[in-house]
């Protein structure tokens, strides 16, 4: 029986249930050396995980891109965690870095090129409440370009950095109420702060307006993709352009300098293609 996250002590349940899963093989993960890069001013942190070649990615046109096929249609009851109310369920990546690494999708298929509704921000906001001692991170890669690996419309849940690499959005001064972009950054973003206790409609409010900025830079182009990341803190949301080279992309943790990589050879392509500059390919020069 899967139970509703209301009735869990969450942070609590998900780590002790991540590790069993991670001791009997079922989830493929391992503590990494994190590598420590500053490249004209942005600051990388670049982790090793050999299992993430593993990971299946849908092709753009793959069938699952649009209809409801693969991992989140009937989710193994061994990676379920709960269900936010009847509309999202939570359940563990299989190949991840962080520790716990869990996925948040819709119970109906749709789109992961929608943009987010009321209710994905609201249990995305129940998940990032509920992990009280470990600040967390939601998010959410819409579109091919974006990073997205499938096509039923999901989030990602999982704690912030360790010390030795900041978001930068937490060192940046940010407005409640103007959109704001930190100079250093060599791509086009665009973040909002969060009160301290938001409501769902504050939440919703702010997050219309950094897509409305991000959908604007890449033209107002219909289906445009784009990436969001939000903490308790804070909103943001980045346009892209490109998925990357194959095998050498970044999702929205990419993006922000947390890059996870499935080997040696990947990680000296990034310094080939010019570390912070190839951010700029990925999406949008600052």
């Amino acid at each position: 029986m899967v139970v509703n996250i209301a009735n869990l002590n969450l942070e609590q349940v998900a780590i002790e249930k991540f590790d069993n899963l991670v001791d009997v093989g079922e989830i493929i993960w391992g503590p990494s050396e994190a590598e420590y890069v500053e490249h004209e001013g942005f600051q990388f942190e670049f982790r090793l995980a050999p299992a993430l070649l593993k990971k299946p990615i849908l092709s753009r046109n793959a069938e699952g891109r649009s209809k409801p096929l693969g991992p989140f249609v009937d989710p193994d009851p061994n990676f379920v965690v709960g269900k936010i109310g009847d509309t999202h369920t939570l359940i563990f990546s299989k190949f991840c870095v962080p520790r716990p690494h869990l996925v948040l999708h819709t119970n109906q298929f749709a789109l992961q090129t929608d943009d987010l509704t009321t209710a994905d921000l609201d249990a995305a906001w129940q998940t990032l409440e509920a992990f009280e001692k470990t600040p967390s991170m939601m998010i959410y890669n819409c579109g091919v370009d974006a990073g997205s690996s499938q096509g039923h419309k999901h989030m990602q849940v999982f704690p912030k950095p360790e010390r030795g690499f900041n978001l930068f959005p937490d060192d940046a001064e940010l407005s409640k109420e103007d959109v704001i972009t930190v100079p250093h950054v060599p791509y086009r973003h665009y973040i909002l702060a969060l009160p301290k206790k938001p409501s769902i409609e504050d939440i919703v409010t702010r997050y219309q307006k950094v897509i409305k900025s991000a959908k604007a830079a890449l033209g107002g182009i219909e289906g445009a993709a784009y990436n969001i990341a939000m903490t308790k803190d804070w909103i943001m949301a980045i346009p892209r352009r490109s998925k990357g080279a194959e095998g050498v992309g970044a999702n929205t943790a990419g993006m922000l300098g947390m890059v996870w990589i499935g080997s040696q050879k990947e990680r000296e392509s990034w310094t080939a293609f010019g570390l912070s500059k190839y951010l700029q390919t990925l999406g949008m020069p600052n």
